[in-house]
């Protein structure tokens, strides 16, 4: 049996009564055999996403792990002052040009933040604005 991999996607949207959903999902047969899932803490100075033995990725999946403003105690919400700032210096820039730079990032996620890649390109580096951030990567390999 091939090993599957199955993807889900939603999008939806809604205001005053009105509504809007995407939704996608398909499976595909995975022709290589490696898949990873790794939490890689992001600085301040650019750095290369690691894959680990994941080669020619075809599905990627990243996400902040920082916590949720709403979820800091009042003494851990001190040192920022505001949601604003504490969400500006924990967002995660990511993107395909070595050095990443929050301003030719592609991909810029704030705290809880994720996004599915499908047919990513294989280098991708991160920086964050301050502090560090715990950064959620999934590949798995064609």
């Amino acid at each position: 049996m091939a090993q599957e991999i199955n993807i889900s996607t939603t999008l939806s949207w809604s205001r005053g009564g009105a509504s809007i959903i995407a939704k996608v999902s398909g499976k595909e047969d995975q022709i290589g055999t490696t898949a990873i899932e790794d939490v890689q803490i992001i600085g301040s100075t650019s750095e290369t996403i690691t894959f680990g033995d994941v080669t020619d990725p075809s599905h990627v999946f990243f996400k902040n792990e920082n916590k949720l403003w709403s979820q800091l105690t009042t003494a851990q919400q001190l040192p920022y002052g505001s949601q604003a700032n504490y969400e500006a210096v924990n967002t995660v820039n990511l993107g395909t040009t070595n050095p990443a730079t929050a301003l030719n990032a592609t991909i810029k996620l704030k705290p809880q933040q994720g996004i599915p890649l499908i047919n990513p390109q294989a280098a991708w580096f991160g920086i964050s604005n301050g502090d560090d951030v715990d950064l959620l990567v999934v590949a798995i390999q064609r």
